[in-house]
């Protein structure tokens, strides 16, 4: 690879709920070089608020000291990314289980309106276990926790789907997508929990990371049979995408617009990327008319594409292709009306993001060996 881009070349990438099948909104981010990882500044203010039951409780005192919290920002009467978010959050508590020790707090946006009964009423469909408060309270001490907190936005509609994680004894406090995968937060929680172990108990938990998002993995990507170019049948999550960074994107021989200029484009980036696709790196092409897109056919797009060994073009079962396509978002009544994005992805670590499959080649190179560095 060339010297790291100059200092923000820009991508267009979304954090994909992959692991919580959610939609998500498109963004422009700056793809910076690598820094070292440095934890947020955050001071949580010990104001006293009001949670769904009616209690009032200091933030601070009762809630966030010598714990690991994961705080998110909504109001009941939100119609858009609050649901989806608290969703993930839920997943991600009944995942880590009751005697996590975590604690889950969710601040209103909406003073004004959410009163106890109505945090109660938005909380009751997501079944929340002990240890996840929902807090309202006077004006000016909700704005102070949340100014505090990073959540706070004149316009509660513009508020952004962000979970605050941190642990109070360490100090360590990150932001991660509520939109995106569960295991990404699911691993962030976790983090900030080692973060206060004692030594002996780091390679235990690091352990018990790694198993537990391998099963998750394994459990939505399915292993699911699918047949690539040269007619060999692989598993999907096991053969293809466990223990790799993969780059999914979907296409069909028949094509008469995108699916050629892309394969072309990513033949380049696989070029770039070099002896890695193959080994620790996986390039996929998902079949979205599998009833016409044969071994054979693949076979002979591949070649007139000058694909290399590492990338599979995978068509099988309708069925079976379909349920993947849809786990990864790529399904389709029409194949025409196929999705030309590229996604980017790791299952060791749950981050996932989405690239325009024709984003410069260099871009989507650094996308991919910078998709793990801290954000």
């Amino acid at each position: 690879m060339k010297p790291r881009l100059s200092s923000y070349s820009k991508l267009v990438v979304l954090a994909l709920g992959l692991m919580g099948g959610l939609p998500v909104s498109a963004q422009e981010v700056a793809v910076p070089t690598p820094k070292p990882a440095t934890s947020l500044d955050v001071q949580v203010p010990d104001v006293e608020l009001v949670d769904q039951t009616g209690r009032a409780v200091k933030l601070w005192t009762d809630l966030v000291q010598g714990q690991t919290v994961a705080i998110n920002f909504i109001f009941t009467r939100c119609k858009t990314i609050c649901s989806p978010m608290t969703a993930t959050v839920a997943r991600v508590q009944k995942e880590l289980g009751p005697q996590s020790n975590v604690r889950f707090i969710s601040i209103t946006l909406d003073v004004a309106n959410d009163t106890p009964e109505r945090m109660a009423k938005f909380a009751e469909p997501f079944k929340p276990g002990p240890g996840w408060s929902f807090l309202t309270g006077e004006p000016a001490k909700v704005k102070q926790a949340l100014v505090a907190l990073g959540g706070y936005v004149p316009d509660k509609e513009a508020h952004r789907p962000t979970v605050l994680v941190g642990n109070a004894v360490a100090g360590t406090w990150t932001r991660v997508d509520g939109l995106g995968s569960p295991s990404a937060l699911l691993a962030a929680i976790r983090e900030a929990q080692a973060a206060s172990a004692g030594p002996s108990a780091l390679g235990a938990t690091a352990q018990a990371d790694a198993r537990a998002q391998d099963a998750s993995a394994e459990k939505y990507f399915t292993n699911t049979e699918l047949v690539d170019q040269h007619g060999k049948t692989h598993r999907f999550y096991e053969d293809l995408v466990r223990g790799r960074k993969v780059l999914i994107n979907f296409a069909f021989t028949a094509c008469k617009g995108a699916c050629s200029p892309i394969t072309k484009h990513l033949a380049q980036v696989q070029e770039k990327l070099g002896g890695r696709v193959g080994k620790d790196i996986t390039m996929i092409t998902l079949s979205v008319d599998p009833a016409n897109d044969t071994p054979k056919s693949l076979g002979t797009f591949t070649k007139k594409m000058g694909v290399r060994p590492g990338w599979y073009f995978l068509t099988g079962a309708r069925e079976n292709i379909t349920l993947v396509l849809k786990k990864l978002g790529g399904y389709v009544d029409d194949p025409d009306a196929h999705n030309t994005t590229l996604l980017i992805g790791d299952s060791a670590t749950g981050m996932w993001v989405k690239s325009p499959a024709m984003a410069q080649v260099d871009n989507i190179v650094y996308a991919v060996e910078h998709l793990n560095d801290p954000r």
